[in-house]
């Protein structure tokens, strides 16, 4: 369990993340995010399937999200790229990789977004190319390409341009409660050991630290199982095959 905020006090935006492990088997985490002042509220439910790729692991992001934008009544259904860790004997780092797909059934426009991976030999790292299309008249009106990290081209049917320099957009700063008023299992809390010995770069009681947290976690699922006791998610409730927060921005409002 995760939770934090950011701020542009000199806009008055005021944006609420919350996130939690919401089963076991298999592990799925749901993360909820919402803006009151800009009414919007993104909800998504996600699990990881991993492979070891020689030098690479890959993980793949399984589940979808949600984006609501209240102003205009709209919902946008959007999938999950899969993550690579390259490099992992050396000097490690992630990639992005794969097909998302964006969907508005209310306005009839969809999305794909393609993540492209580094080639072996040269090439860019992070390239991203995207195609908008409106689907009752099956018109492409925008494609896009660039960097997601970097510098993103959009062109429209019309023939216009907009370039996004996405290293000049602002980044608000997070606000998070002081450790001794967080809750046990908030990660920040939970995870504290195994930071502090990271920071110090000392990877052998940082993996210590995380070998006894998950054997922790690993009793006190088999008393549940004893028990017969379900694991109860504390912000999320399952609706259909997904799940929601349990008090989510649009059904307040």
């Amino acid at each position: 369990m995760y939770c934090s905020g950011a701020d542009d006090s000199s806009k008055g935006y005021k944006l609420r993340f919350v996130a939690e492990q919401v089963s076991h088997h298999p592990p799925i985490s749901c993360f909820y995010c919402e803006c009151k002042e800009r009414r919007l509220c993104v909800c998504a439910h996600v699990w990881t399937k991993s492979k070891f790729m020689g030098m690479s692991v890959g993980v793949s992001m399984i589940g979808e999200g949600v984006l609501r934008l209240l102003e205009h009544g709209e919902e946008y259904v959007f999938t999950l790229p899969s993550a690579y860790a390259r490099s992992i004997l050396t000097i490690p780092w992630v990639e992005l990789g794969g097909k998302v797909n964006i969907n508005c059934a209310k306005t009839g426009y969809s999305a794909t977004v393609i993540f492209h991976t580094k080639p072996f030999y040269g090439g860019k790292v992070h390239r991203v190319t995207a195609e908008v299309k409106h689907n009752p008249t099956n018109t492409i009106v925008c494609k896009a390409h660039g960097e997601w990290n970097g510098t993103l081209e959009f062109t429209y049917n019309n023939g216009e341009t907009k370039v996004i320099d996405t290293t000049t957009l602002p980044v608000y700063p997070k606000r998070i409660r002081p450790l001794d008023k967080q809750g046990p299992m908030e990660s920040r809390n939970l995870w504290r050991e195994v930071t502090r010995y990271l920071r110090l770069g000392d990877i052998d009681s940082a993996t210590e630290q995380k070998r006894r947290l998950e054997e922790k976690q690993r009793v006190e699922e088999r008393k549940r199982e004893n028990l017969r006791t379900p694991w109860k998610p504390k912000y999320f409730t399952q609706e259909g095959d997904g799940w929601v927060y349990f008090n989510p921005l649009w059904k307040a409002h």
